[in-house]
């Protein structure tokens, strides 16, 4: 599919192709995985099966029940770059997060829609069963890919359920400060609409649901059961570990368990998965989850 660039803020819907690696055996799970600003599924998906474990396998050779699905982002228009890039959503500045925030807005509320399409196509064709679809990425994938999760633990979300789990590589969390004080429970929320900014009344109108979800938790403990694994360089030149520290508080915060692992010497300028070292934690973190 043929995706068509963006000449403003706004998103487009015009996702590009999914890449798949079948099962090598039955299939009994899947991971969907989110790459990263500039790259495709395809492209991201031969990356990762470049990058081996210490036994030399891959990642379907090491889990052969599984089946991979490498989504597409579309082709959006770069304020900091002048030019059309895939990407999930428009980031402009990874040192000032809150740079032109409202650009990222458009593209995660379209991407978060797009993935929740993705992510019942999946769980339909494993009967329906969501705890055996995993979703995760790098980097910006996995950004969008953690909004998603938390989406789909709101009441009234076309996946009010729990996922099998959550596996993010380099990554950070949009909107992270306006996610934890929208979640702290300690915080005095404001009647008056007009005190609160759009980065707020964005995240609200998107993660409200879940909050709410949240507050009468019966029924959705099995949403905070979802296992959550971030893995970053403490060497990342373009994500800075802060930032990944930050997004595993956050959902550390809202009752997620998060593993958190720190590597280094990573390749990409540490922007990149820790060979063989977080490939092997990888695996055997979803191992873990297998019933």
């Amino acid at each position: 599919m043929e995706a068509k660039s963006a000449t403003s803020s706004e998103a487009t819907n015009s996702f590009g192709p999914i890449h798949i690696i079948e099962p090598k055996a039955q299939h009994s799970y899947t991971a969907i995985l989110l790459h990263g600003r500039g790259s495709d599924g395809e492209e991201f998906a031969q990356e990762l099966l470049d990058s081996k474990l210490s036994d030399q396998k891959t990642l379907p050779e090491k889990l052969p029940g599984w089946r991979w699905v490498f989504p597409s982002s579309p082709e959006l228009w770069s304020t900091a770059f002048e030019e059309d890039m895939p990407a999930w959503f428009e980031a402009h500045s990874l040192t000032d997060v809150t740079a032109r925030q409202d650009l990222q807005m458009p593209g995660i509320a379209a991407s978060v829609r797009y993935l929740d399409t993705v992510l019942n196509d999946e769980i339909e064709r494993l009967g329906g069963i969501s705890e055996k679809v995993v979703l995760g990425g790098i980097s910006q994938g996995s950004a969008v890919g953690m909004w998603t999760l938390l989406r789909s633990g709101a009441t009234g979300s076309s996946l009010s359920r729990r996922l099998g789990a959550f596996v993010g590589a380099s990554t950070w969390l949009p909107f992270g400060a306006n996610i934890q004080h929208l979640f702290d429970k300690d915080a005095i929320d404001s009647k008056d609409g007009s005190k609160s900014n759009e980065v707020d009344m964005f995240v609200n109108s998107l993660l409200g649901p879940l909050k709410d979800a949240l507050a009468h938790p019966d029924g959705y403990d099995e949403f905070l059961s979802t296992p959550v694994f971030l893995g970053h360089g403490s060497d990342d030149a373009y994500v800075d570990i802060e930032l990944g520290r930050q997004a595993k508080d956050v959902l550390s915060r809202i009752g997620l368990t998060v593993e958190w692992k720190e590597y280094s010497g990573s390749e990409q300028e540490g922007h990149w998965l820790k060979v063989p070292e977080e490939v092997d934690d990888i695996a055997n973190f979803l191992a873990t989850i297998m019933m």
